[in-house]
């Protein structure tokens, strides 16, 4: 489909095999897949190293939720401002600028680190890197919105997320290792040069022209109205805490997991890596299944499902904390993200306004996102008194029953997505 943006046209495009999302302006052609699969790769790669190197650093599980608090919470907090400005910016200048702020932290903690280990230096720069991570998540979810119709939605966030699945499964596998042999430093002055080609990337991206005309005056009024907009929404406000529930689920054992694992004897960072890397196969699946399951009107029920599926799945931990026990969770809770979150923007995409939709986006994703620094709090405390089976045991089934209240709550919405 074609969009008139000022002086000249975007065409997009959305190859269904290939899950191909292509740009053209003035009649170059560009690649998003390309962009998307690199910077996801880098992105999955910091977010896989930095919390190992923590825990190795430390020793500590408590350290690790510190970690994961500290890397989502400031994000959180700068939600509202991410949205005001991806609305007035546009997608291109957020891309341009958050890789050059990333190249820029990357490149600062590679002199920071050189010839020593700081589990300090690591939380920070990963905070950092997650606010930034954000500012170009919240702009690929603008550019996803001149799709047309819900299918196309659907299968372009299903690319989205197997892109993201496809690098938790590359990113585990050779990671763990370059954890373990290459020095610390050194990782942030290749993620810095990865950055660095990202920000050429981007410069070939075409020009968005329509943007929202929000003044620096008017920002509060605007952060205002959107937070009235998603307070007042039945759909939107109950989905938040739906997505919430599942990202304090997921968080858990993210967070938990590298404690786990190393403490059974024998096994090693690489194994940690196989162990995340067997839960993103399983979301392979969705993916390959993404346009039949889209035809027969399957992303519904399919989302519903893994939204009870994830929550439930740490309960798992009660029977065993063996090898495979550990596996199964984790695949059953990282494997279905796919078909939730396929399922739960769609719904999210047919309640939103048309003016101001990154802001608006946001204050949505506030909730959700919550449920990450809430899992490391929870962790960081809770462990200190339990067992970490015990702890995401127990937080597990507050998870499932706010998942149930929320499904229920939403229920009248579903024949409006």
């Amino acid at each position: 489909m074609s969009q008139p943006t000022g002086r000249s046209t975007v065409l997009l495009c959305v190859d269904v095999d290939g899950g191909t999302l292509l740009a053209r302006h003035g009649g170059g052609f560009l690649s998003l897949r390309v962009y998307l699969l690199f910077q996801t790769f880098v992105e999955r790669f910091l977010l896989f190293a930095i919390p190992l190197m923590v825990y190795r650093a430390t020793g500590s599980v408590q350290s690790s939720g510190i970690s994961f608090l500290v890397e989502w919470l400031p994000t959180i907090m700068m939600l509202p401002l991410t949205g005001i400005v991806v609305d007035r910016y546009g997608v291109r200048n957020v891309f341009l600028g958050s890789n050059a702020i990333r190249l820029a932290v990357c490149f600062l903690f590679f002199g920071i680190l050189m010839g020593s280990e700081s589990a300090a230096a690591y939380i920070i720069v990963g905070g950092i890197l997650s606010l930034f991570n954000l500012f170009a998540y919240v702009a690929f979810e603008k550019h996803i919105t001149v799709l047309e119709s819900k299918d196309e939605v659907a299968k372009a966030f299903s690319f989205f997320q197997f892109n993201q699945q496809s690098m938790q499964v590359i990113v585990p596998i050779c990671g763990a290792w370059i954890v373990v042999h290459v020095a610390p430093h050194l990782l942030f002055l290749i993620s810095a040069v990865s950055y660095l080609l990202l920000l050429l990337l981007a410069r070939a991206m075409p020009h968005d022209e329509h943007r929202s005309q929000v003044s620096v005056g008017n920002t509060f009024k605007a952060i205002k109205n959107a937070f009235r907009f998603v307070g007042t929404s039945v759909t939107l406000r109950w989905l938040g805490i739906l997505m919430m529930s599942t990202n304090f689920a997921f968080g858990l054992m993210y967070t938990a997991l590298p404690d786990l694992v190393l403490h059974i004897e024998g096994q090693s960072e690489v194994y940690l890596g196989s162990v995340y890397g067997l839960a993103a196969l399983v979301s392979f699946v969705y993916f390959l299944s993404s346009s039949k399951i889209a035809e027969k009107e399957l992303v519904e029920p399919l989302g519903v499902a893994a939204a009870l599926i994830i929550p439930a799945s740490p309960l798992l931990l009660a029977f065993s904390t063996g090898v495979p026990v550990l596996a199964l969770s984790f695949c059953l809770v990282a494997g279905p993200l796919v078909a939730f979150s396929v399922h739960a923007r769609v719904v999210r995409n047919a309640a939103m306004p048309s003016e101001n939709y990154a802001l608006t986006i946001s204050i949505t994703m506030i909730l959700s996102l919550l449920g990450l620094p809430l899992s490391g709090a929870y962790i960081a405390v809770a462990t200190s008194h339990l067992s970490v089976p015990t702890a995401i045991i127990c937080a597990s089934v507050v998870a499932l029953l706010l998942s149930v209240v929320s499904l229920r709550a939403m229920r009248p919405s579903y024949s409006h997505a």
